[in-house]
């Protein structure tokens, strides 16, 4: 019931937000996609999941007239490693464009959009509940087909140690760069996308935390337009998961270089 409390303002703010006005019901375009990925820690580490590594993803993005919408779900799982490595966690962020909401154009150099963007992190096994109202920076990138840098002020409102969750923190700041990529070699569409995210020192339950940086880049091929020749649905490739500093933790390096299959509806 505190959880709910707690999210209650920002939901009813995005939802006030992010409501279809008479002008704008209609959707202007959508991308949901199911990923599976699998791999290992290359080094062992106490904040490192033991053996092999199973995610889910449910990963939905959309724009309409008046901005974007974009949350993921992963579902994740390691053999034999018992409930521990076994979790659920989600992020939603979605986005205004203060041109399409004022009628005015903010561009100056690469940045071709901006506007407010708010965001949920959310962590069950955790029991993580951090609050993110930021900033949008659309960037203009040859060659890319969207790139963003974003902003976010993380309010904690993590359950903490008191209740077997993980350590609360004071409120911090990140800034995350997110982009696709698409390119071609021998015919074949390849794409680059992913995101990298640092977030600064900070003060928690158990002291102080450093900056951490956490990248995720992908490496795909469109299966589906080598096979079948109808692009877009089928993806084979690799991510590479790169965490310095894992939850703050000095020197908790983890690297997973890991197998990616993905389907897109």
């Amino acid at each position: 019931m505190r959880t709910l409390l707690r999210l209650a303002p920002f939901v009813l703010f995005a939802a006030g937000l992010l409501a279809p006005r008479d002008e704008a019901r209609a959707q202007g375009w959508s991308v949901t996609e199911v990923q599976y990925q699998v791999g290992a820690a290359m080094e062992e580490h106490p904040v490192s999941p033991d053996g092999i590594q199973h995610v889910l993803t449910f990963q939905h993005v959309s724009g309409w007239s008046r901005g974007e919408n974009f949350f993921f779900v992963d579902m994740a799982c390691c053999d034999g490693a018992g409930a521990a490595s076994r979790d659920i966690y989600m992020e939603w962020y979605p986005f205004l464009s203060l041109e399409a909401l004022t009628g005015r154009k903010f561009t100056w150099g690469p940045i071709r959009g901006v506007g407010p963007l708010g965001g949920i992190n959310w962590g069950a096994q955790d029991k993580v509940l951090k609050i993110t109202p930021g900033l949008r920076l659309q960037l203009d990138l040859p060659g890319f087909l969207f790139a963003n840098l974003d902003y976010l002020y993380l309010v904690d409102h993590s359950a903490g140690i008191a209740e077997n969750g993980a350590p609360k923190s004071d409120n911090s700041h990140m800034i995350d760069f997110n982009w696709v990529l698409p390119f071609s070699i021998g015919g074949r569409s390849f794409s680059l996308e992913g995101h990298a995210e640092w977030q600064s020192p900070r003060n928690t339950e158990t002291g102080r935390a450093p900056y951490w940086i956490l990248m995720q880049p992908q490496l795909r091929l469109d299966v589906s337009e080598a096979v079948t020749g109808n692009p877009g649905r089928f993806f084979m490739g690799t991510e590479m998961h790169i965490w310095i500093n894992k939850f703050g933790f000095e020197d908790a390096d983890e690297i997973i270089p890991q197998f990616l299959l993905a389907f897109r509806f």
